[in-house]
């Protein structure tokens, strides 16, 4: 048995710190660079463990917040000066290995020509991943080192690019090793935009968000032949609009400026929430699996005839997406086409499994399209819209509305094709009870011939004037409806 001794000896060992270089610099590599720097003051065997971390992380914002939280209650004026100086320090006092990954943002560092410097250091030092954002209202203009384009190690590369950003690329052999690149823009020069997308030999994953403006002009080209999974969000902050609504409801004609194009023979994955003033076309899409077309702003429904050809845009995207097996659709997309151009979607004729997003009951009208464009489909899920983008966005399914003609559920004229020979599985999700819904259900139920499974989720309530949508009640509506066949099974699932 241990003495009393060697358990105290255990007790207060320092197990940590007996760890070898190597795990402990991977250990601290979860931390910020400031945060990793404080380890120094430990005990001498912590004074220069941090000096080899791989992982750079340099914040001008945290650095800026702790500095106001250390002085409170009265602390002296910030200078941006001391977070360069804090840079600069790291970078002399680290050792010589590699960096890994540096993550570089300011917002109010002046001297600007010291990013290059920098950047040019993580480049030295064989940097594989890059995170970097310099912008504000009151900063000068900053170029994109042209060191960056021409990196042989870089894997993967995170861009903020602001107002004062600017960009001239090489002519050639730009991102060598790039597979990953994001690129976060607010209201970027449009020149820069363009600038920012050369040729990318063997990018695999591209993301592009951002904000511009209505006045923003752009033409952005993309090539990646290795292409496999592209996300773009663009939200066009429609300034003339609001300013209009506020005087007047003589709004001006919107025409399309932004144009998208992808050229990605190998794309896999398609991820992309629609702002009605981009354009977007795929190139060669032939090998897409997945795609997902998400709806930013429902309001904009409300002044459709502003926005000029923006039916044609929708119809083009869609071709373009035509041979994926996996989509997810927002469906007030639908509702700013007119319905003489639903005949013109082109057929979905590897489409197995389909998501369709609803805003309100109007955009159950987008059903009956999609059923009829998708001959093969075998899964369909059904649910409501995803969490607010803006605060003004129509209800789901508001009831105060149900009794309004343009909310009411057509059926097809003829049942489409996937009910009678393919459609295997439903699920909706948030199932209320209204008449729309279950009208809907009813259809589908009565005609699907292949149907094997139907699943309804709801949400538990306590509420006693709720029980009419109770799982019991809603199940002796759902077990009246006819079957199409004979095998499906009809499940509910209460979602608390």
């Amino acid at each position: 048995m241990a003495s009393n001794s060697t358990l105290r000896k255990s007790r207060n060992e320092d197990r940590i710190s007996e760890l070898p270089d190597a795990i402990l610099c991977h250990i601290l590599s979860f931390f910020s660079t400031r945060e990793a720097m404080k380890t120094s003051i430990l005990s001498h065997r912590w004074k220069n463990v941090w000096a080899s971390v791989p992982n750079l992380d340099f914040n001008e914002y945290d650095y800026y917040l702790d500095y106001v939280f250390r002085t409170l209650p009265q602390p002296v004026r910030y200078d941006s000066d001391w977070f360069a100086q804090f840079v600069n320090r790291v970078l002399l006092s680290r050792c010589q290995g590699n960096i890994h990954r540096f993550c570089l943002r300011t917002t109010d560092m002046m001297n600007v020509s010291l990013i290059d410097s920098w950047v040019s250091t993580a480049i030295k030092h064989n940097v594989v991943e890059l995170v970097l954002s310099s912008g504000g209202p009151r900063l000068p203009d900053f170029e994109i080192p042209r060191c960056l384009f021409m990196c042989n190690t870089l894997v993967s590369l995170e861009l903020g690019v602001h107002k004062n950003i600017r960009a001239v690329t090489p002519p050639s052999h730009c991102f060598p090793c790039l597979k990953l690149l994001h690129v976060t823009f607010c209201f970027p020069d449009s020149h820069t935009v363009e600038k920012l997308f050369p040729s990318f030999p063997v990018l695999e994953d591209l993301i592009i968000d951002g904000e511009h403006e209505d006045a923003s002009a752009f033409n952005l080209v993309i090539s990646a032949p290795k292409l496999k999974r592209l996300q773009i969000s663009f939200i066009v902050r429609k300034f003339a609009m609001i300013a209009a609504a506020s005087d007047s409801e003589d709004y001006e004609n919107y025409g399309c400026q932004i144009f998208v194009s992808a050229d990605a023979p190998n794309l896999e994955e398609l991820d992309i929430y629609y702002d009605i003033l981009v354009s977007y076309s795929l190139k060669n899409a032939k090998c897409l699996r997945k795609a997902e077309i998400g709806f930013l702003d429902v309001k904009d429904l409300e002044n459709l005839d502003y926005f000029l050809g923006l039916a044609d845009r929708i119809c083009r995207l869609f071709a373009d997406i035509c041979n994926a097996k996996y989509l997810t659709v927002s469906a007030p997309i639908f509702a700013a086409l007119d319905i003489r151009y639903h005949s013109l979607l082109l057929t979905f004729s590897n489409l197995h499994h389909l998501e369709l997003q609803l805003q309100t009951c109007l955009c159950l009208q987008s059903l009956t399209t999609l059923l009829k464009i998708s001959p093969n489909l075998e899964h369909l899920k059904i649910l409501p819209k995803r969490e607010h983008l803006y605060v003004n966005e129509y209800n789901y399914c508001d009831d105060d509305d149900e009794d309004e003609p343009e909310h009411g559920w057509d059926a097809p004229e003829s049942v489409p094709v996937c009910l009678i020979s393919h459609l295997k599985t439903i699920c909706l999700w948030e199932f209320k009870g209204c008449p729309n819904e279950v009208e809907v259900a009813k259809y589908l139920v009565k005609h699907g011939k292949a149907l094997n499974k139907v699943t309804i989720y709801n949400h538990f309530s306590e509420d006693e004037e709720m029980e009419i949508r109770s799982p019991s009640a809603l199940w002796s509506k759902f077990s009246k409806f006819p079957r199409g066949s004979k095998t499906c099974k009809i499940q509910f699932q209460t979602i608390i």
